[in-house]
């Protein structure tokens, strides 16, 4: 790679990406380059609605496949080969190509979202016992949402710091959102109706809110602390082994790989119930201001060959590429990436739509009333109201 200025990239703070970066960037002695990481909420607010995509202070950005959309249409990024696509599976090319049939960035860390579990617990005869005897069928990693619910509530003990399970409700636009929008789709709802119209008035749009509501305030099996917390902290807490499952983002089974973990090889996965899971995931991607294009798309395409992937991987993060996920270091990690390939051909993620910014920002809203207010049809009916206004505005 060619001399000149350092090349900067922008991204997530999260300890797996500071890691894994450090290690990559370590690799490429000949390569003058850093990173800065921001909290999610800024990284949003600087890129898509700030300048940090076209103002030169960036040359490469990490961000989630959510905004793609909006920064496409706007020019904030541009496109850049990509190098294998077969190296990829299909579900983790399709989010960063544009209208335009251009690639727009490469995956750099992947979900999706699958049932999390711990295998100790589980596994625990007397555990099988008392629930069977409670319920009236065995314990199992839930296929349906009521089976889910009932799991929740068997272990949620509070008192022995145990809870049932665990949500990201930090109304940070992300895992709330997500939350709902798996509980819609697995309830055979849409978020727009092909009309072209909010489908928030469906009844599987008011089962969702009633489900996410009584995990909350009905059957409370989740720590109310849990309000604040991100998905990264939530996948902190599960791996602490507070908490008996959770549906979340399949990487936070790696924050259980350390030896010294308590959760340490206690932890399986399952596809989530009702079969659909979230696809969001990671790319590096090349801004419209980078001040060399094809030194940033080149550093992208080097910290994405195998070697790096399987670092980013081996550093907590979750390794993007097929040939990573077939590697035994890899496979070794996780107990998720024997059934990704498999999870991906279920999986659905936000509408790709320029306008998704806004249209999250409206489901974000009624999460954190449903959450910190203990709303819920109340909620929805706003959000439906809000949304429908936001839709059928000039699309822009």
């Amino acid at each position: 790679m060619s001399n000149g200025h350092r090349l900067e990239i922008f991204g997530r703070a999260f300890d797996g990406f500071e890691r894994s970066l450090t290690d990559q960037l370590a690799q490429l002695p000949a390569v003058d380059a850093g990173y800065q990481l921001l909290e999610i909420e800024d990284l949003q607010r600087e890129v898509v609605e700030g300048t940090l995509a076209t103002d030169g202070r960036a040359d490469v950005l990490m961000l989630i496949t959510d905004w793609l959309p909006a920064l496409i249409q706007s020019g904030k990024i541009l496109p850049i080969a990509h190098p294998s696509p077969d190296d990829w599976a299909p579900a983790l090319r399709e989010l960063q190509t544009g209208p335009d049939g251009a690639n727009y960035g490469i995956a750099y860390h992947d979900g999706p979202m699958l049932f999390l579990y711990r295998t100790d617990l589980y596994g625990d005869e007397k555990e099988q016992r008392g629930f069977a005897d409670r319920f009236g069928y065995p314990l199992a990693p839930p296929t349906a949402w009521s089976q889910f619910r009932d799991q929740a509530v068997w272990f949620d003990r509070p008192t022995a710091d145990l809870r049932g399970t665990v949500l990201a409700g930090y109304p940070d636009e992300h895992n709330n959102v997500y939350d709902f929008l798996t509980h819609l789709w697995s309830r055979g709802g849409e978020l727009i109706g092909p009309d072209g119209r909010s489908g928030l008035d469906s009844a599987a749009a008011g089962e969702a809110v009633d489900f996410l509501h009584g995990l909350w305030h009905v059957d409370r099996v989740v720590d109310p602390a849990a309000a604040a917390w991100d998905s990264v902290s939530s996948g902190v807490h599960f791996a602490a082994g507070e908490a008996a499952m959770m549906v979340n983002w399949c990487g936070f089974a790696a924050m259980s790989a350390d030896p010294a973990s308590p959760t340490h090889g206690r932890v399986g996965c399952a596809p989530a119930p009702g079969a659909v899971t979230m696809n969001a995931y990671w790319v590096l991607t090349v801004p419209a201001g980078a001040r060399d294009p094809e030194r940033s798309a080149e550093l992208i395409r080097r910290l994405t060959t195998h070697d790096m992937d399987v670092r980013t991987a081996l550093a907590g993060g979750s390794a993007t590429r097929r040939d990573s996920w077939a590697d035994p270091r890899v496979r070794a990690l996780a107990p998720y990436y024997d059934v990704l390939e498999q999870a991906h051909q279920h999986s659905r993620s936000v509408p790709v739509d320029p306008r998704w910014p806004r249209i999250a920002a409206v489901l974000n809203e009624m999460m954190r009333e449903v959450v910190e207010e203990a709303a819920g049809r109340t909620a929805l009916d706003k959000a439906h109201a809000n949304l429908n206004a936001l839709l059928t505005q000039q699309k822009s």
